[in-house]
């Protein structure tokens, strides 16, 4: 009676500690995109557009399925007041459903770029293959959000962000009084073959050295 109860417990530890193994090294299936760009901004999901706008106090949030934990964010911002008379920003932010997760601009994994355009842009900046790894991976960092220039619309964005509550940081490519054209791309997961052999720094790889 006694082995037979022992050996019920050991049963249990181990189908416990199984469980806790998957749900450590669970993937996320869905995700939301919260966005905000100075003055206008374009978002897509593994090259599908999912939001646009064009008030950067407007956020926009979409939902999105990841395929066995990954997906490619990328957003294009677009600052309307040329060079030195307009301050670009970027605010995003990615709650993935597996933790919950929370990936903000401020933090490291976020890729940019500075460039034409997106009108007289074909190069598939936007799709999940495209090869990244040449973009720059410091980006400017400025306040958080609800501070700085931006806290004028703070209050409004806050309504439509919902929960949870923002806390990434606006960011650019560089000084935001001199580049109008930004594109930035964060990767969750890792694809099957990356892009021309190369390695490209995954959303699991970052958040293990926490």
């Amino acid at each position: 009676m006694k082995n037979q109860f022992m050996f019920c417990i050991m049963l249990i530890l181990l189908l416990a500690s199984i469980i806790i193994v998957q749900t450590t090294y669970a993937v996320p299936k869905k995700g939301t995109l919260r966005v905000s760009g100075d003055n206008t901004w374009i978002a897509y999901v593994n090259g599908e557009k999912v939001a646009e706008h064009v008030h950067w106090n407007q956020p926009t949030v979409s939902k999105f399925e990841l395929d066995k934990g990954f997906a490619v964010i990328a957003v294009y911002v677009h600052d309307n007041e040329p060079g030195a008379q307009g301050r670009g920003g970027f605010l995003a932010d990615i709650i993935l459903d597996s933790k919950p997760d929370y990936i903000g601009t401020g933090e490291d994994g976020w890729r940019c770029q500075a460039g034409k355009p997106i009108a007289q842009r074909n190069d598939g900046w936007e799709k999940a293959d495209y090869d990244d790894s040449d973009w720059e991976t410091k980006l400017q960092i400025y306040e958080k959000f609800g501070a700085g220039i931006w806290a004028g619309g703070a209050n409004d964005m806050r309504n439509l962000f919902g929960e949870p509550e923002c806390t990434a940081n606006w960011v650019w490519c560089g000084p935001n009084d001199v580049e109008d054209d930004i594109y930035f791309r964060y990767t969750i997961g890792q694809l099957p073959v990356e892009p021309g052999g190369k390695i490209t720094t995954t959303w699991g790889e970052l958040k293990s050295v926490r």
